[in-house]
Formats: structure tokens, sequence, C-alpha cells
């Protein structure tokens, strides 16, 4: 779908996650929201795909915890042979601390693995940095970030990449109606070194359908120059699912 980091920025048009409130609630407490989908077929050939998404954050005036994972698995059987379609697991989370009602500074952290579909056997990188509220009302948010971190990526292929990477970035939030939300984030990271530049962006629709309870629709695209012969350097997933929101 997105061919070029460049595609992937002009796309920031497209949705986002989870449902939550545009503006955080900042009363201490924890607030998220998770996600499931999947599909099954059988037959002359039988598939099957899971995907999971959790988002959890704790907020006051002062600062702001973020966690995050996602999941996804999937398996292929033609002819009585299994091959694994998708491995993905990624965890994170982010601490932001204000600096003032407009600047906030931040430190974060992620590890994924993504055999299958990317050839990561394993990538660790923690970052650190500034980010501007550009703006924040109860309906909508946009922040702007930069920063920089460390990579520490081995691939299948028994070669590694690691070094300093700067991150730039951006993210909002949408409270578009009374039960439907719409979040985007994108995080580029340019070329550093022996480390090609990777450009992650992730986007969703998220409706409140009875009490907590959501209809999601997810869009992840991940750009590496840098992926083992043989593998597409961008990699898309879209999912639809339900979801809990807390």
């Amino acid at each position: 779908m997105f061919r070029t980091p460049l595609a992937i920025a002009a796309a920031i048009a497209l949705a986002a996650p989870l449902a939550v409130q545009a503006q955080d609630k900042l009363d201490g407490q924890w607030h998220g929201d998770a996600s499931l989908g999947g599909a099954l077929s059988s037959g002359n050939n039988d598939s099957m795909t899971l995907s999971v998404n959790a988002n959890t954050s704790r907020a006051t005036t002062q600062d702001k915890i973020s966690l995050y994972g996602v999941g996804n698995y999937g398996r292929t059987k033609v002819d009585g042979v299994k091959t694994t379609s998708a491995d993905l697991l990624r965890l994170g989370g982010r601490y932001d601390f204000n600096l003032s009602q407009d600047w906030f500074a931040f430190g974060a952290a992620e590890g994924e693995t993504d055999k299958a579909g990317a050839g990561v056997r394993d990538r660790y990188n923690v970052n650190g940095g500034m980010g501007y509220h550009v703006l924040r009302d109860e309906r909508n948010t946009f922040d702007l970030f930069g920063g920089v971190g460390y990579t520490d990526t081995r691939f299948i292929n028994d070669t590694s990449d690691k070094g300093a990477q700067a991150l730039l970035g951006e993210e909002s939030k949408h409270k578009l109606t009374d039960t439907t939300t719409f979040n985007q984030r994108l995080a580029y990271y340019p070329k550093s070194g022996d480390l090609g530049t990777r450009v992650n962006f992730d986007a969703g629709l998220a409706t409140q359908i009875s009490g907590g309870w959501t209809l999601n629709t997810g869009l992840s695209s991940r750009y590496n120059s840098e992926v083992p012969d043989g593998l597409k350097k961008t990699e898309n997933l879209l999912t639809v699912g339900f979801g809990y929101k807390f």
C-alpha cells in the first residue's frame, strides 16, 4: 500500500487506533483499551490469523505514562505443509513530563520481533527528547516530538545493526462524534551509520457500540530500508475487530 517513507507520511490524513477521549483524563488513574481480531478458513488450504492491540495510560497535570502492545500471528497449511506467515510482537512504553503548558520532555523504550514479516529476530530501541503540544482541546490533540536514541537490531540471517539514531514524529487524537474516535501516529528514524531508515505509521478508527465495547479498524505500516534478501522493505497490516475501553 505504501511504498516509500514519503508516501507513508502523505497518508497521514487516514485514520487512528482505539476508543479514547481526544483529551487524556488527568485523574491519575489508568485508562485504556484492547482489541482482538482474526480470521479462520479451511478446505483445500487452511489459514488462521489473529491480531491483538492494547494501550493504557495514566495522566496527571504534570506527567503521563503510556504503555502499548501489538501482536499479529498468522499460519497457513498447504498440502500438509504448515508455514508461519506472521509472528509480530511489539511492546513499548513512554514517559512524558510537562515542562510548561506547551512543552514536554519524554523518554521511551520499545522491543520488537517480526521474523516472518521483516526478518527481524529482535529489535530494541530507547530514546528521549522534547515535544510540543500544538493543539489541545476537548475534541482534538496534536503533538510534535523529536529526539535521539539507540537502536539494536538482529536479523534472521545472523546480521545485526546497532547505533545512535535520531527520531522525528507527530501524533494526534480526534473525537469525531460522541461515539467515534480517530487517532494516528508517525515516527521517522533517518539513516544513521549502518542503521537504515525506518518509518512507522499507525492509524485506526474506533466506534463505541455498547457500553465499553467498540468496533475497531486499524492500519499499521512499517518501512525499513535495510532488510534481509528476499523480503520487502514495506510491511502493512490492516485489522478489523472488537475491543473494550476502560
